[in-house]
This record gives C-alpha cells, structure tokens and sequence, in this order.
C-alpha cells in the first residue's frame, strides 16, 4: 500500500509523514523506510512512549545500553529500535502530528457548534 494514495497528510518533517486514511479510520506512520498502520488510540500510546523517553538523559550516558532504544506498544505489530537521533525525530513528528490532529478536532467541534 502506497501511504499517499487517498490519504490525507496530518504532519510531515524531514523523518517522515503521519497520514490519516478515513476510509480505514487509520493513520498511517510513514518512518525510517517503512510505513506502519495505527489506529488512533495506539498512535496516541505510541506518542506517549515516545514522549515518556528522557532523550537528555540518554544523551548524557555514556553506558553502551543507552544507545537504542526499544518501543512496542500495544495494538502495534511494529517494534521500533531507535537511536538517539531517531527517537528526536520520531518524537518531533508525532508530536506535531497529535498537535494537528488535536487542533482539526476542536476546528470541527467549533464549527459544528455554530452551524446547529
């Protein structure tokens, strides 16, 4: 599955794409080379994985196992083995992807309460 084809792209940085597929009420993670389907309540785990992560901290260690790290979340068929560098992107970008999504939700919920 192409992750362009009648999708709607949420957020996009350099690392990657969030779609939103409302045929299949999926969003569709476009990352690191592979594109991985989520439903909306396990992007928001993931998110919360990410986000959970103190990327400083891995920074500062000089302990080799602070090199990756290793995220699976439930619901997702995908585990992600990151880097540093690729966690701060894959946070960037699901941040701003929940952002946009949170921001159209309360556009429609704005709208929808002036037009009734």
């Amino acid at each position: 599955m192409h992750p362009t084809t009648d999708k709607t792209e949420i957020y996009a940085t350099p690392a990657g794409t969030v779609y939103q597929c409302d045929r299949r009420n999926r969003l569709l993670l476009s990352f690191s080379g592979s594109v991985t389907v989520l439903k909306l309540d396990t992007f928001l785990r993931l998110q919360k994985a990410v986000d959970a992560i103190d990327l400083e901290e891995m920074a500062a260690s000089t302990n080799r196992a602070s090199d990756l790290e290793i995220i699976s979340v439930f619901g997702c068929d995908r585990c992600f083995v990151l880097t540093l560098p690729e966690l701060y992107a894959l946070n960037d970008l699901l941040a701003g992807a929940k952002f946009a999504l949170e921001l159209n939700r309360m556009l429609h919920e704005c709208l929808s309460c002036t037009l009734a």
